[in-house]
């Protein structure tokens, strides 16, 4: 037999014969991790009270697109200096809303067509629900 192939075959059975050992004579590992008891939480919270998550920010409410322009052509039509302007033709596209900074309500990104053919005009217009429910529109 080559001597190539017992020396192949001695260290295989030096590494099985050592795997099998580290195997049998080594205890089972206990687990270092474990849940924390309830009275281990409360402990915590009360010594540190920042653990406790803050509650979920309030949903912002947004008007639809419909009630949007429905405000907006309201607010139009009372305007004295923007009366009889063709705000029948007006047509509004809601863009990004965040929570009004100065005031009730939230403040709105919106693309006013005067006529189908014109450009859009890109506006920053405030809605805010009025005691009746209904929507309306400022600084437009």
């Amino acid at each position: 037999m080559n001597s190539n192939i017992l020396i192949v075959a001695a260290a295989g059975i030096g590494i099985l014969a050592g795997a099998g050992g580290t195997y049998l004579i080594m205890p089972e590992p206990e687990p270092v991790v474990r849940a924390p008891t309830d009275a281990e939480i409360a402990a915590l919270i009360a010594a540190n009270p920042s653990l406790i998550p803050e509650p979920p920010a309030p949903v912002l409410e947004i008007p639809t697109e419909e009630e949007a322009l429905a405000a907006y052509r309201k607010a139009y039509a009372r305007n004295p200096l923007r009366t009889g302007r063709g705000e029948a033709d007006v047509t509004l596209a809601l863009g990004e809303c965040d929570e009004n900074a100065s005031g009730p309500g939230v403040s709105c990104v919106a693309a006013i067509k005067r006529n189908p053919n014109a450009a859009p005009l890109d506006r920053v217009i405030r809605f805010a629900k009025s005691a009746s429910g209904e929507w309306v529109a400022t600084n437009y």
